[in-house]
C-alpha cells in the first residue's frame, strides 16, 4: 500500500506543534499557579523595597517565618487592598517596644533589625508589648515612621493577624534569578518550535496536493471480468 505523500512531514509538524505549546504553557501555568506579582504602593518598606517596585511572592506558603517579607490582607483591620510588611514575630513570641528603647525586644532579647529605615525601629512613637497567639503573626513595615501596621490595631487581637491573612511570601526572585532564565529559555524554545511546526505542516499539505496517492489493486477484492 502506498504511503500518503508528506506523511513524515505531517507527523513532525504535529510533534513540534505539541512540544512547542507544552514548552510555552508549562512555565506559564507553573508561574501563575505558584507565584503572584505584587506592586509596592508606598514607602512603608523603605529602604528594603522602593515605591512602585514589583515584588514576586509565593502564593499559599507552607510556612510563614520570622523575618519574612509578606503580602497580606488587612481586612481584619477594616482596611482593603493588599499590604506589604515584615513578620517580626510569630505564634509563641513576645514582641515589645518601649519609647526610648534602642531596639525592639523579641522574647526578652534585643532584635537586630539592620533593614529598618534610618536605623529607627521605634519611629512612630508607638509602644507595645504583645504575646503573639499561635496561628497568628505580628507585622511591621521597615519604614516605621510611615507604616500602617500591627502597632496601630491593638484592639484587634493586639494587632496580630491570622497566618491565613498572609497571601504570599517574598521569594527574592528577580529578572536575574536562574529560575527566570530557565523558564524564559523554555518559553522561547517553544515559541521557536511553533513556526517550524507550522511550516512543516504547510509543506506536508503542499506535497500531498501535488502528489496524490497512487491507486492500485485492493488486497482481498474479487476480480470480476467484464463480459
Amino acid at each position: 500500500m502506498a504511503r500518503r505523500p508528506g506523511r513524515k512531514r505531517g507527523i513532525w509538524a504535529i510533534a513540534l506543534l505539541v512540544l512547542g505549546v507544552a514548552l510555552i504553557a508549562g512555565p506559564v501555568v507553573f508561574m501563575v499557579s505558584r507565584f503572584m506579582p505584587v506592586q509596592v504602593g508606598d514607602g512603608n518598606m523603605l529602604p528594603t523595597l522602593a515605591r512602585e517596585e514589583l515584588l514576586i511572592v509565593e502564593k499559599e506558603p507552607s510556612e510563614v517565618r520570622r523575618g519574612d517579607v509578606v503580602a497580606y490582607d488587612p481586612d481584619a483591620w477594616g482596611l482593603t487592598g493588599l499590604f506589604i510588611g515584615r513578620v517580626v514575630a510569630v505564634g509563641g513570641d513576645h514582641i515589645a517596644y518601649a519609647e526610648g528603647d534602642p531596639t525592639l525586644t523579641l522574647n526578652g532579647q534585643p532584635l537586630n533589625e539592620s533593614y529598618v529605615e534610618d536605623g529607627a525601629p521605634g519611629a512612630g512613637g508607638v509602644a507595645f508589648a504583645v504575646s503573639v497567639p499561635h496561628g497568628r503573626v505580628f507585622i511591621l513595615g521597615d519604614n516605621r515612621g510611615d507604616s500602617a501596621d500591627s502597632r496601630f490595631h491593638p484592639q484587634l487581637h493586639e494587632g496580630t493577624l491570622p497566618v491565613s491573612a498572609v497571601i504570599g511570601v517574598n521569594t527574592g526572585i528577580d529578572e536575574n534569578d536562574p529560575l527566570i532564565w530557565i523558564l524564559g529559555l523554555t518559553v522561547n524554545t517553544g515559541v521557536l518550535l511553533l513556526p517550524v511546526g507550522i511550516g512543516l505542516g504547510i509543506a506536508a499539505l503542499v506535497v500531498r496536493r501535488r502528489k496524490p496517492v497512487a491507486t492500485g489493486p485492493v488486497w482481498g477484492a474479487v476480480h470480476v471480468e467484464e463480459p
